[in-house]
């Protein structure tokens, strides 16, 4: 919801300034879903506004839960009749929500199956922070416990190439009159948009930042990722050091393993060398995923080989983590999202 929205309604409509504190409560602290769930509203108001404002910028379409681990995905449709789709997961003890900042991709990363969608437009912060509003709904009502206390923006498209949007929406998640997450819990994974790392520390330092870097030779990089041919891993480098030294907050470089094609150990070699370059590398950190069967001719890869890259890795004093993924059996693990219609409908 853009609540700008609600102040400008409540003026034109000359209601009380009082009635702006109710609704900010009703919407973000009761998780109402619709405005009859307003009880401390007068009814004339909870008609008027639901004539007029809607709480949610899009509509759902499909929920689908994992049963194999806590992990639901949404497919919500925008008023243009885009889809984009948004993931709930509780990796640990807390809830995570992992948001969308454009409907498809203009990356075309190899492995992503969001990039063959093509780049259909990017989202408004409206529809972006909605996303974290919707699943603060979904828990309340299914009284799954806690709030959502993380927020990753890994879901469809590239943050960096919606970067007002998406800053935007990341003051409005974290404004504690509102959402109220702090930015220390919101992370922002880029295909390497380097030019924005330095406009990102001035304006978001306390956010986390990952890369996606799953190769450290550049021309290999280049054929998993097209933008690498852009952004090429001495001026991701060049940048990131800048970021490092106005921020001073670890980065985190993921790298998805993807069985023989870079996990050989020349690759890690490689990816131990360029790491090590940075001056402050010790602010590094790798965080290895199993390939998920997603698109192209790449196959799930199998823990072993996972570990055993974490190992060598590790060998070459790189602080390493293998992150679990979640819920591949609905096509919510990384690189899944399509915004697909499934036959099988799970409603809301």
């Amino acid at each position: 919801m853009d609540f700008e929205k609600i102040k400008k309604f409540v003026k034109e409509k000359n209601l009380p300034s009082y009635r702006i504190g109710q609704i900010r409560k009703a919407v973000y602290e009761s998780a109402i879903e619709n405005w009859d769930e307003a009880t401390t509203l007068p009814a004339s108001l909870r008609a008027l506004l639901k004539k007029e404002i809607n709480i949610l910028s899009f509509k759902t379409e499909v929920i689908q839960s994992s049963k194999r681990d806590a992990v639901f995905k949404a497919l919500l449709k925008l008023a243009d009749g885009n889809f984009i789709e948004t993931v709930l997961m509780k990796p640990a003890k807390t809830w995570s929500v992992c948001v969308s900042s454009q409907a498809g991709c203009p990356l075309g990363c190899a492995f992503c199956a969001t990039g063959k969608m093509g780049f259909k437009r990017n989202l408004t912060s409206e529809e972006i922070s909605d996303q974290v509003l919707f699943w603060h709904q979904f828990i309340s009502k299914k009284k799954l416990g806690e709030r959502v206390s993380n927020v990753v923006f890994m879901g469809m498209g590239e943050p960096l190439l919606n970067y007002v949007e998406v800053v935007k929406a990341i003051k409005t998640i974290s404004d504690p009159d509102f959402i109220g997450i702090g930015q220390r819990h919101i992370s922002i994974s880029t295909a390497g948009i380097a030019d924005k790392f330095f406009k990102l520390a001035h304006d978001l330092p306390q956010i986390n930042l990952a890369l996606s870097l799953h190769n450290a030779d550049d021309n290999e990089r280049s054929r998993l990722i097209p933008v690498g041919k852009k952004f090429n891993l001495e001026t991701i480098k060049e940048n990131l050091e800048e970021y490092i030294k106005l921020t001073g907050r670890e980065v985190f470089i993921e790298y998805t393993v993807i069985d023989g094609l870079n996990n050989l150990p020349a690759h890690i070699r490689k990816l131990g060398k360029w790491i090590n370059s940075f001056k402050d590398h010790y602010l590094l950190h790798v965080n290895l995923i199993a390939c998920n069967p997603a698109v192209g001719k790449a196959t799930a890869t199998g823990d072993a080989a996972v570990k055993k890259f974490a190992d060598a890795l590790r060998g070459t004093n790189i602080n390493v983590s293998i992150r679990k993924s979640m819920g591949s059996d609905i096509s919510a693990a990384c690189g899944q999202l399509a915004g697909k219609i499934y036959s099988n409908r799970r409603k809301k």
